[in-house]
């Protein structure tokens, strides 16, 4: 199915010889087209959803531009740039390989997850990523930095009294040292979780 953002973006694209990002493609579609910002009624699954048909968009560039105009659209995250590439050799091949890039827009190019993913869906995505990107590490050494009994399970008010205190004895500002300042400001971040 063809997006209908592909020849918008396109036009955007050709405007930025040194790239864009993506929240500034989304920005310049907000402004031109106010019915992408009607996609939803819930704000996590709006954004999925332009998110979803930005990234369908650039990758069904990237393809046809490669093949028919010897042109690559490189599709980073930070950065979307579209550059002439002189000695490319077109391809005919549409196999996907098993690299990151690859499986990124075999995603994007399927369309049945854009219509599948609900407002559930993107609340399991955005938890398995805060969950993901959440501190790693033992609650029993926390606890002990912090200087809880390990098999204490103290409250959030006795975490965040017990930190203050510790805090002010360690703090570098009074003659404490920065590291156990560091090492009690990531105990208490971990047990605040």
């Amino acid at each position: 199915m063809k997006n209908p953002l592909v020849g918008v973006i396109l036009s955007i694209l050709k405007k930025q010889p040194d790239g864009i990002s993506e929240f500034d493609i989304l920005t310049e579609l907000k402004q031109r087209l106010p019915e992408f910002s009607q996609l939803s009624d819930g704000q996590n699954l709006q954004l999925f959803r332009q998110h979803f048909l930005i990234m369908n968009a650039l990758y069904q560039l990237q393809t046809r531009l490669w093949q028919e105009e010897n042109l690559t659209l490189s599709i980073l995250s930070t950065r979307i740039t579209l550059s002439h590439t002189s000695q490319a050799i077109r391809s005919d091949s549409t196999t996907l390989s098993d690299s990151v890039d690859a499986k990124l827009a075999a995603y994007y190019l399927d369309w049945n997850e854009y219509e599948h993913t609900g407002t559930e869906q993107v609340k399991e995505m955005l938890d398995g990523f805060y969950k993901g990107i959440s501190l790693t590490g033992d609650r029993d050494a926390a606890l002990s930095t912090l200087e809880f009994e390990s098999n204490n399970n103290p409250s959030k008010t006795d975490i965040k009294q017990q930190y203050r205190k510790l805090a002010q004895q360690h703090h570098p500002d009074r003659g404490g040292d920065q590291e156990a300042f560091i090492s009690l400001r990531e105990a208490y971040e971990y047990l605040m979780l």
